[in-house]
């Protein structure tokens, strides 16, 4: 059966997912304009949809197909997949006509009700196709077959894993040991059909697509001669990969020539920051819009009831120590930053930051400012060349950094945003540095485009309510 091969699952998902995207188009016209596919006609529009397709086919392979296949993925999982692909194509596809001015000649109506229909259409396409392989999986013959070649005494331990994670379309079907003879014994109900004498002759009797093999390295024996042997034979072999090293994440990848085995806390999907980009710029452009119209109003007032400039600039410390300046408008007396030394005492933060309660240095105005948050207004330009991003870790000042012990600067290992994990958690009543890293690293741990959306209609939330603010 070619589904058993997860690449052509994984492509029919993705034909099946172009297929919705075709259907909402033409039932979105036909809502509009009484006709399903006179679009076909106007170059205006299928230029538009072979730009919405070809969007999201990139979308598909660099961010989509990183994930679990659609059959190892919940009916939940799998509308997350479909929600977040679907708003980072509609995201292209509103830069695409902004950039391209067609934003004025392409009915709202069409692409705003296409992008709806598709990501219910693309949904109910994928669980009956999830519902399809599941029936299939249950005839053994329709399913991949692996002969597991291991020791004796991590046998039992690896099929508990392996069970665990394996899916549906996959199974152990036999097992080769090699520390010791076992033939025409099992473990766990899976027949041992080789040892370090024979296994390369398994594949007479017994039936299996691959084989996983999964010894540790302080076990003498020719990984090659086991790797080639099938490899002859033309089947797949699968080489667990293990080290002693308690690191979160693991790939193998090119490095100047040197095929490497990286190690790192979280491995960052380069296609989903791609997209995360494309976003900041997109939202920097609305900020700063935002930003114009307070500084009309804001400006003059900042300016007449204390002395200084309307925007406060401060070197903060970024991505893997990289200095920039971050502007605000200014909601301090220019002596703010003088005074602050003398306010140390009455610091109600616990740790590596500074805070107090009815801060003296703070205007009247600069309350307000501050309360409604539209004192940040400014860093949409931090945003928009590359420093921050709408989400991230709160950037530390100078003095801080110079204080931070290794797990704080785990948080400068992504861009710093406007808002975030504490900045929507309450930041008012956070007293303790601590807790502040912990929300930083929950983020960096567990981030997502997904999480990000989450995060900024959260933040939209606390600033229409004034939540947490401070």
């Amino acid at each position: 059966m070619l589904l058993r091969s997860s690449q052509i699952r994984r492509t029919v998902v993705l034909f099946i997912d172009i297929a919705g995207i075709l259907i909402a188009f033409s039932l979105s016209w036909f809502f509009r304009f009484a006709d399903p596919f006179s679009w076909i006609l106007s170059e205006l529009y299928t230029s538009t949809l072979v730009i919405i397709i070809l969007t999201y086919f990139v979308i598909f392979v660099f961010y989509d197909n990183k994930r679990p296949s659609v059959v190892h993925q919940s009916p939940f999982e799998n509308l997350v997949s479909v929600l977040t692909n679907q708003i980072a194509l509609m995201s292209v596809t509103l830069i695409y006509l902004f950039i391209m001015q067609r934003g004025t000649l392409v009915s709202r109506y069409v692409i705003g009700l296409t992008f709806a229909i598709a990501i219910v259409l693309d949904y109910l396409f994928r669980i009956i196709f999830r519902y399809f392989l599941i029936r299939a999986s249950r005839n053994g013959e329709k399913i991949n077959n692996v002969m597991l070649v291991t020791l004796s005494f991590l046998a039992k331990d690896i099929l508990a894993v392996i069970e665990e994670n394996q899916g549906y379309l996959m199974r152990i079907s036999c097992i080769t040991i090699l520390d010791k003879d076992m033939v025409g014994r099992s473990i766990n109900g899976i027949p041992v059909v080789g040892n370090k004498d024979n296994y390369l002759y398994t594949h007479r009797q017994y039936v299996y697509d691959e084989v996983f093999v999964n010894i540790p390295y302080s076990f003498e024996v020719k990984l090659r001669r086991i790797i080639m042997g099938f490899e002859e034979m033309g089947v797949t072999v699968n080489l667990n990969i293990e080290f002693n090293v308690d690191a979160s994440e693991k790939r193998i990848r090119n490095f100047a020539g040197y095929q490497v085995i990286s190690f790192s806390a979280a491995i960052l999907n380069p296609a989903s920051l791609l997209i995360k980009r494309l976003m900041d710029i997109v939202g920097s452009f609305v900020g700063l819009i935002l930003c114009a119209v307070s500084l009309v109003i804001f400006a003059p007032i900042i300016k007449l009831t204390s002395p200084g400039p309307v925007f406060f600039a401060q070197t903060r410390v970024g991505i893997n120590g990289r200095r920039f300046k971050i502007y605000k408008l200014r909601t301090m007396y220019a002596d703010a930053e003088k005074r602050k030394a003398e306010l140390m005492e009455k610091n109600e933060m616990s740790g590596l930051m500074f805070k107090i309660k009815d801060d003296p240095r703070i205007t009247p105005i600069g309350r307000f400012l501050r309360k409604s948050s539209i004192d940040e207004l400014p860093q949409f330009w931090n945003v928009l060349v590359g420093d921050m991003s709408m989400v991230g870790t709160r950037p530390p000042t100078e003095d801080e950094y110079e204080r931070y012990g290794n797990i704080h600067m785990r948080r400068l290992s992504i861009r710093p945003g406007i808002t975030g994990m504490w900045q929507v958690s309450g930041r008012s009543e956070i007293k303790n540095f601590d807790d502040v890293v912990r929300l930083d690293l929950y983020y960096i741990d567990n981030w997502s485009l997904l999480l990000d959306i989450r995060l900024i209609l959260k933040t939209i939330f606390v600033v229409i309510f004034g939540r947490g603010a401070s």
